[in-house]
């Protein structure tokens, strides 16, 4: 076994050798949606650059799952979430029926598709093991390209749709816009979309991103040491070997996390923080090195020519379709600031439907979006009225 997996192994039992692991920690996600007493299926999308994707999909509330004989029926509303950087399908759902968004939208009559973009453990390619480096060969700038659009075809191939609505948290929504820059006609399928804690300009993070990328070419050191992308278990082994999880008002890593997403104790459900860990997905160095460049160009640039290589920005003029911009008051990973220069452009092209907050807590953080304690209360279940109107103002029934 190699040394470093054997490491990372034990570091995860150190991490958890004091709790009682909750039953979510080791459950697929179609086995959690199974679980909850929804109904769940899982479908399989190709790219084109051979990469294979699942979707997740919950066609019908734990209600009226029995009484949909035909999920396709004209009406059936489909919505197409996707997830954030070392995230996956499951942060939809790990919050429960009463919480989580996937769950409530089902309930509220929706067909919900929870999308999974290359990295995590839903992918893989059809001739690159992940042991291979070509498998890490991608940022956000393939998820746009390849990967939000075939899920977005499967999704309208499945149900025989025209347009389907599309809602992405942080990761998500870089995807979802890159994918509209890259390919305008894909205006044509999407109802509108909603935009949570976009990441597209960070502007406030150009120091740190010089520090990691310049200073400490943090990637290259990595890379020199056989490490091909951030797994989980080199977090886990953070955890294990430096924070003090039991106390985790006073803890070093905890104060750190909150300085770059936003301090917020209070919403914190530290009873699932064991959860989370174990359930992080890897993510490619590369996507360290294409948000670095962003941030450090203050551009929303391709990572052609690498981190210093010349910068040519996403069109995102070719963003045709209404657009929602929701922001935590308290985000400091992607601040307000950056989010009303976003809503500038799409107010300048006509395309802004609205930019708020996300809710009416001010601590509100990056990851509240979809770990928040309280989220069912506090967002999720405002959101789903709010998309309600979205599909009422553009007639869809």
């Amino acid at each position: 076994m190699n040394l470093l997996l054997k490491i990372g192994l034990l570091s995860l039992f150190c991490v958890f050798c004091e709790a009682e692991l909750k039953k979510e920690v080791f459950l697929s996600v179609p086995s959690l949606i199974k679980a909850a007493g929804y109904p769940a299926e899982r479908h399989r999308v190709s790219t084109p650059d051979g990469y294979e994707l699942q979707l997740h999909r919950i066609p019908a509330g734990r209600r009226s799952a029995r009484r949909i004989a035909d999920p396709t029926a004209k009406g059936k509303k489909a919505i197409l979430i996707v997830h954030g950087l070392l995230g996956d399908s499951g942060n939809f759902v790990i919050m429960g029926p009463k919480r989580s968004l996937a769950y409530l939208l089902a309930d509220a009559g929706y067909d919900v598709w929870l999308g999974n973009l290359r990295g995590n453990v839903y992918s893989s390619h059809k001739n690159l093991t992940r042991n291979n480096a070509k498998f890490w060969d991608f940022s956000f700038h393939e998820h746009g390209k390849y990967d939000f659009p075939a899920m977005v075809d499967k999704v309208l191939n499945i149900t025989g749709l025209e347009k389907i609505m599309c809602v992405g948290h942080s990761m998500g929504t870089t995807s979802f816009f890159i994918m509209m820059a890259l390919k305008p006609e894909y205006n044509d399928k999407i109802i509108s979309f909603i935009a949570l804690a976009p990441a597209v300009y960070f502007d406030n993070k150009r120091p740190l991103a010089n520090l990691l990328l310049n200073t400490f070419d943090l990637p290259r050191i990595l890379r020199e040491r056989g490490i091909l992308a951030f797994e989980p278990w080199l977090l886990q082994n953070l955890f294990a070997n430096v924070c003090t999880l039991s106390r985790p008002e006073t803890d070093m890593c905890m104060n750190v996390i909150f300085a770059i997403i936003g301090e917020d104790t209070d919403q914190n459900d530290w009873n699932m923080i064991p959860v989370y860990l174990n359930r992080l997905q890897s993510a490619s160095l590369r996507h360290l090195e294409h948000y670095g460049k962003v941030a450090i160009t203050g551009e929303f640039t391709t990572f052609s020519g690498g981190v210093f290589g010349p910068v040519k920005p996403y069109n995102l003029t070719n963003v045709r379709v209404p657009v929602s911009l929701l922001y935590g008051e308290n985000d400091q990973l992607t601040e307000k600031s950056q989010i009303m220069r976003l809503a500038e452009q799409f107010k300048a092209t006509g395309v802004l439907e609205e930019v708020r907050p996300a809710c009416d807590w001010p601590k509100f953080n990056h990851l509240d979006f979809v770990f928040a304690r309280d989220v069912g209360k506090l967002f999720n279940k405002p959101l789903i009225k709010y998309i309600d109107k979205l599909y009422h103002k553009y007639n869809i029934v």
